[in-house]
């Protein structure tokens, strides 16, 4: 069983998280608390595999909590918020930032209604958290290569894929950030993560990279930056050199989905295309770039050591689909390897 602290200030709340967690069967509530301080001493006391935590609480909030708790004695950490207003979404993001693993719209009082249905998405949320590689410290921003700022685009690659799961946050910051800056390239996005967070993420990837962080418009033409689908659709493109939202179909886990991604960047545009695997639970991403790299493209999963969970980046490893096993900072290196400076 999986040991699990639960922190929320609202009894109700607790609750209905309560029930959802026993109901998944592999999770097991060892202790609550109400708010960042009982939070830190509970992690101290009990040890948890995983934590839930609201990011909204009295005396002490999530994103403190998570800071404190990261120095001191890190946990894997997942941040709740009931609310998606850019206030709430920013916190989010700044507790991932601050090390937690990921951030999810917390359940409401009628979903008292369908714990069957959101009892599986709560489940596998805490499970892929609770094997994350934490560390004392958030990840560090690796030195960039900012002195190629107004590169253009070299021959070969035309446009890039990158995917990501748990973890992927701030690492995808970490290569923005190296990036040059305006980027030469179209760089579309897959991260998992609640839809009503995607705006908010977008924003804070730009806000702290300076790189320019986008939602794409179905049918959009293709354009240099960095693009996130705008909500809950596939993001591709087409024959025509434009985005192609693409609705999920039943059964699907991800949507976005990586394979959808590398498996439209690899019909489209083949050895013009690059794709970047990064850290993940599950196997999102591993048969697209596969397919990417039959293709002719260049494939790229990020290293075991690096990643909060292996398990994207391992998938695709076992099944043939990655040339090489990077960290953040050799990633960047090899994306920038696609432009070249500007001529003095």
């Amino acid at each position: 069983m999986i040991r699990l602290l639960l922190v929320e200030d609202s009894v109700t709340q607790r609750e209905i998280l309560r029930r959802l967690i026993d109901a998944s069967g592999d999770l097991v509530v060892v202790a609550e608390a109400r708010n960042g301080r009982e939070a830190v001493a509970g992690v101290a006391r009990y040890r948890p595999d995983v934590v839930l935590m609201d990011i909204h609480m009295p005396d002490m909030d999530g994103v403190s909590a998570t800071r404190e708790i990261m120095q001191k004695t890190p946990v894997p950490i997942v941040i709740t918020s009931a609310s998606l207003k850019r206030q709430e979404i920013d916190l989010g993001m700044e507790a991932l930032r601050a090390g937690a693993v990921s951030v999810i719209e917390k359940p409401q009082g009628a979903v008292l209604l369908h714990l069957g249905k959101i009892a599986p998405q709560l489940r596998n949320e805490l499970i892929g958290a609770s094997k994350a590689k934490v560390v004392a410290r958030p990840l560090r921003r690796e030195p960039g290569i900012r002195s190629h700022a107004g590169a253009s685009a070299r021959g070969g690659i035309e446009i890039i894929g990158i995917c990501a799961s748990t973890g992927g946050p701030p690492v995808l910051m970490q290569i923005l950030s190296g990036l040059p800056n305006p980027f030469p390239l179209p760089v579309l996005i897959v991260q998992h993560i609640s839809p009503g967070f995607l705006q908010g993420f977008a924003k804070w990837l730009s806000n702290l990279s300076g790189q320019r962080v986008e939602q794409v418009r179905h049918r959009q033409s293709l354009e240099p930056g960095f693009w996130l689908s705008e909500g809950h659709r596939h993001l591709c493109v087409d024959s025509n050199g434009r985005f192609n939202l693409v609705a999920s179909r039943p059964g699907e886990i991800h949507c976005p989905s990586g394979n959808a991604l590398f498996q439209s960047l690899a019909e489209h545009y083949g050895a013009r295309a690059m794709g970047v695997l990064l850290t993940g639970m599950g196997d999102d991403g591993a048969e697209g770039l596969l397919a990417l790299r039959e293709s002719g493209g260049r494939t790229i999963v990020q290293d075991e050591e690096s990643s909060l969970i292996f398990g994207m980046p391992k998938a695709a490893a076992q099944r043939g689909a990655a040339q090489l096993q990077l960290p953040p900072v050799a990633i960047v290196d090899a994306i920038a390897g696609t432009v070249k400076p500007p001529q003095p």
